[in-house]
């Protein structure tokens, strides 16, 4: 999978990031910007692991709540 576009937005720090996918499906990932630049690398390929995985496709997977880093 090739680069996955982030954009850096405004979220409580208990947020790290989410990926999320637009009109066209085609995905995305949110980080934190309250969070500093080595976090967000963490957390972008974080994120990145689960759409390469398809999960954020699968109406059942909920991922709040199970994962904790």
């Amino acid at each position: 999978m090739s680069n996955i576009p982030a954009r850096l937005v405004d979220l409580p720090t208990s947020v790290r990031g989410f990926c999320f996918h637009d009109d066209d499906g085609e995905p995305y990932i949110i980080l934190n910007s309250r969070l500093s630049y080595e976090q967000n690398k963490i957390t972008y390929l974080h994120e990145r692991k689960h759409i390469e995985a398809g999960e954020m496709y699968d109406p059942d997977y909920d991922e709040y709540g199970s994962c904790t880093k």
